[in-house]
């Protein structure tokens, strides 16, 4: 893995399938922009939460692609199905490996 970047949805309990079927449509985009390497879905049933594991190229790829989704409105869908809005959605741009 290059750089890691984890990114955590968690869903309002009646929207939860709802997120993943906006998630499975969105991520099409996401893993053909510029420098995304690959994405893994998780799921926490228990907690209506998705968490996404992803390898980018260099952290600006991910910024560049964070911007580019904010320009596009993809908070603007997100915002009713997530527990406590879009502001609740964490990315975490972790970076490459340590050889520790």
């Amino acid at each position: 893995m290059k750089n890691l970047v984890i990114v955590v949805f968690p869903a309002k309990e009646d929207k939860f399938e709802e997120l993943k079927n906006t998630l499975k449509v969105a991520l099409v985009d996401t893993r053909a922009f510029k420098g995304c390497i690959s994405i893994e879905t998780y799921e926490e049933e228990s907690s209506n939460t998705i968490f996404l594991i992803e390898d980018w190229e260099t952290l600006d790829d991910h910024t560049k692609y964070a911007s580019w989704r904010a320009e596009t409105g993809l908070a603007d869908v997100m915002e009713p199905l997530l527990n406590g809005g879009a502001k609740a959605l964490k990315m975490i741009q972790c970076g490459s490996s340590l050889e520790i």
